[in-house]
């Protein structure tokens, strides 16, 4: 109920900012607007159930339902814009993108090891559902457009966030916590973080570390640079007060990554003057931070051993997956059900009750902490080389990109997109809460900003 008012009280705030601007609205503005509310609703995961799987465990990377959520809405906008003042102009669509999307969908739904194709089926449904509304979204507006749409919606997120992370735990107000939806876990008593608007505090950690790795790149690009370090700096704040360990260092160690990047673009990272003047300095911070703050607590006399024995287990059952079926995994969104139905945690760790608790439910509930693994298990070895392949391949060229003569935009969002690969890498490792809706929502949005923008570019080239 709480997420219904939410979506009514956002929609009413949208349309009065509208009414507020209307004199000076363009074609641009009226595409910013719409992008940043669907940026800001984001992060409360509305969506009303259209299709559901008669399944005993609602879990999985996507879920086992097909939901009508908020871009679901916007597209039809974009598809009037497109009738009406595009005249139907979508972008063409390169022939080797849709042999992508065949070759994907095809190794998934019809893999002969998948143990559950409907879960495989409703999992390539909401991606291409989404990849429709951002084919919409792409072909109506330009890279500027979308970057001060980001923007604003980033920011009116990062304000939300920051005041009931201060209702909770700060001020202590419980009654926030599930203000947008039942069942949030705040984590142990001896632990608890802020949850937000999201169902536990690591994912709202995640998220913030995201937010803050995008305002830190705008900062070191010069785009509204006094509000990026203030909102940055809100965003650090509230994932501080979520106690997500991995969320922190992985944010931590991605700032590091982009602060160098773009501070040597020029020239390569690994000099002596750079690890003396830029690499050391900043990794003395980053612990000085970590060791020398309260927030150290989190990391020392915490239950860091009882969740690492967790994930060690996890990745056991992710090895024997990726041991049995190499080449092409399981199939999306059914590594979970494998699980459950083929591995015996009592036969192969003992009485693990005993470990920590609830663990057999733990361990059969909860996609496995580890990005790699998941996309190993799932997509086998042919699914995952060419995702590693596009990864090298940006992170190749980011700085002729930064040196080139691009619109800045692009530049800001090739630069997020690099931190959001290093991010979900890092924070990967140890969490599956980097491929979770809302945030793969976000990184989705900007990967294929980032291909559109250097589609756009490569054809303007060559005309």
């Amino acid at each position: 109920m709480g997420a219904i008012l939410f979506i009514v009280i956002s929609v009413l705030a949208y349309s009065l900012k509208i009414l507020h601007n209307s004199r000076e609205l363009t074609f641009d503005k009226w595409c910013e607007i719409f992008i940043s509310f669907f940026i800001f609703t984001n992060c409360i995961g509305f969506g009303l159930p259209l299709i559901e799987l008669d399944r005993q465990y609602v879990d999985g990377i996507f879920g086992y339902k097909y939901r009508l959520e908020v871009y679901m809405l916007i597209t039809p906008v974009f598809l009037v814009v497109l009738s009406r003042r595009m005249q139907w102009n979508f972008m063409k669509i390169p022939w080797y993108v849709i042999l992508i999307i065949i070759f994907y969908a095809a190794i998934n739904i019809f893999n002969p090891n998948n143990p559950i194709v409907s879960s495989t089926v409703m999992a390539v449904a909401q991606l291409l559902s989404y990849l429709l509304f951002l084919y919409m979204l792409c072909s109506s507006v330009n890279v500027d457009t979308l970057l001060r749409g980001i923007y604003e919606g980033l920011v009116y997120t990062t304000i939300l966030q920051l005041i009931l992370t201060i209702c909770y735990p700060i001020l202590g107000i419980t009654q926030v916590v599930e203000l947008f939806r039942e069942g949030v876990s705040i984590r142990a008593a001896e632990r608890p973080g802020a949850p937000g608007t999201f169902n536990h505090p690591n994912a709202l950690g995640g998220y913030m570390a995201m937010t803050f790795a995008f305002f830190t790149v705008c900062y070191l690009m010069n785009y509204n640079k006094r509000t990026s370090l203030i909102v940055g700096l809100a965003a650090f704040f509230v994932l501080i007060f979520t106690f997500s360990r991995t969320a922190l260092l992985a944010s931590l160690a991605t700032t590091i990554l982009i602060v160098l990047i773009h501070h040597t673009r020029e020239s390569s990272i690994f000099t002596i003057k750079n690890f003396f003047t830029m690499i050391l300095p900043m990794l003395a911070m980053a612990t000085a931070l970590i060791f020398l703050t309260p927030i150290k607590d989190s990391f020392v006399g915490s239950n860091m051993d009882e969740m690492m024995l967790a994930r060690m287990m996890h990745f056991y059952c992710g090895y024997e997956i990726i041991n049995e079926y190499p080449w092409i995994g399981l199939g999306l969104n059914t590594h979970l059900e494998y699980i459950r139905d083929n591995i015996s945690f009592g036969a192969m760790f003992g009485d693990i009750d005993k470990i920590f608790w609830r663990a057999e439910e733990f361990m059969g509930s909860n996609p496995i902490h580890n990005v790699p693994l998941i996309l190993m298990s799932e997509l086998g070895i042919v699914g995952t080389l060419p995702i590693v392949y596009y990864i090298i391949r940006q992170f190749t060229k980011i700085k002729s990109t930064l040196r080139g003569e691009y619109n800045e935009s692009y530049k800001i969002i090739s630069l997020f997109g690099i931190a959001l690969i290093s991010y979900i890498f890092i924070h990967g490792m140890a969490d599956w809460a980097p491929v979770s809706t809302l945030m793969r929502n976000i990184w989705i949005l900007v990967f294929f900003a980032m291909a559109i923008s250097h589609y756009k570019v490569k054809n303007e080239t060559h005309q």
